[in-house]
């Protein structure tokens, strides 16, 4: 087989390395723009999850990005008012780091000086080991920046006119949402934009009642956990614990838009992104629900030690045990 893998996120990457593994004659991994990958050890020495899941290196992320609207701390608007000058340079040394470890500092493939890893984090995450990169130094995968422009019978031809053979071609390309489970005059009042469904607290749509969105309109980094809490927030909104009228809901709703779109890539799923801000958003749940935020230990690990799914063990019990 002669594979050509279309795209340049993880199933795509999965795909190819796959591909090569089951022992086809080549493979070309061909994506249209370049994007940051981020190594499952840093330095080869630390767990990424010691960086992008501990609440001191989401501060960090604050102090380039700005607080998460409704959910940050007061403090936070300190923070990044000074961060936003500090942040900038020690975040490009984390890329060259990146880059250095994925042997890719420089070239079409490479992402360095081309986009920021945190902003590129929030429309292409993606955490991977050194498996394509090691297939592409030894030559089994080709990895190239292109866009298809039109197919033929053996391969494809892209927008600058270069043929790349082919007898299979693996679109990796991810999907688009759609909403036809609901009536027009309710996608009316949804007001799906193109960059996603705006939802108060990635929940409760301002316009439509008795209607609530559990995980589908929410991308945090560990899922299990944020679903569950989001669902135990739900709970407590509709039996009337916490407090939200519609002219503050739809406060928020044009707070986050905004900040989102000052920063964040403009991709269809911009609106449910929380990411590497996840610890401050089950900060607001958790206060939220009236229950402790920190989960910690002591403060050592409360600052340096990342969060888990594990760190929120019992809530669900304990609320339901309140009843």
């Amino acid at each position: 087989r002669i594979v050509v893998v279309v795209g340049n996120g993880k199933s795509a990457v999965d795909l190819a390395v796959a591909s090569s593994n089951a022992g086809a004659d080549s493979v070309t991994l061909l994506s249209r723009n370049a994007h940051w990958a981020t190594p499952r050890l840093i330095a080869d020495l630390i767990p990424f999850q010691y960086v992008f899941l501990s609440r001191l290196g989401q501060n960090l992320v604050l102090g380039l990005t700005g607080p998460l609207p409704g959910c940050s701390p007061a403090h936070s608007s300190v923070w990044y008012s000074v961060g936003q000058y500090i942040m900038p340079p020690i975040f490009k040394v984390v890329e060259l780091l990146f880059a250095a470890q994925f042997r890719n500092v420089t070239g079409p493939t490479s992402p360095f000086n081309k986009v920021g890893v945190v902003e590129d984090f929030y429309g292409y995450a993606q955490v991977l080991d050194y498996s394509l990169r090691d297939k592409v130094k030894s030559g089994e995968v080709d990895w190239k920046v292109g866009a298809i422009d039109s197919f033929e019978s053996d391969g494809a031809v892209l927008a600058d006119g270069e043929k790349v053979s082919a007898d299979l071609v693996i679109c990796g390309t991810g999907f688009q949402k759609e909403y036809s489970v609901f009536d027009s005059a309710t996608r009316e009042k949804l007001n799906i934009e193109s960059d996603g469904l705006w939802l108060f607290n990635h929940t409760i749509p301002t316009n439509v009642d008795n209607l609530a969105f559990v995980g589908s309109e929410l991308a945090v980094i560990s899922n299990i956990s944020g679903y569950g809490l989001q669902a135990a927030w739900l709970s407590k909104l509709w039996s009337g614990e916490i407090n939200a009228n519609k002219q503050d809901m739809e406060s928020e709703v044009n707070e986050m838009k905004e900040w989102k779109r000052k920063w964040m890539p403009n991709t269809p799923s911009r609106s449910s992104l929380v990411l590497l801000h996840q610890i401050h958003w089950y900060d607001r749940i958790m206060n939220d629900i009236g229950m402790k935020a920190s989960r910690k230990s002591n403060l050592l690990s409360e600052w340096f030690m990342p969060y888990e799914s594990s760190d929120y063990h019992g809530v669900l019990t304990t609320l339901e045990e309140k009843k």
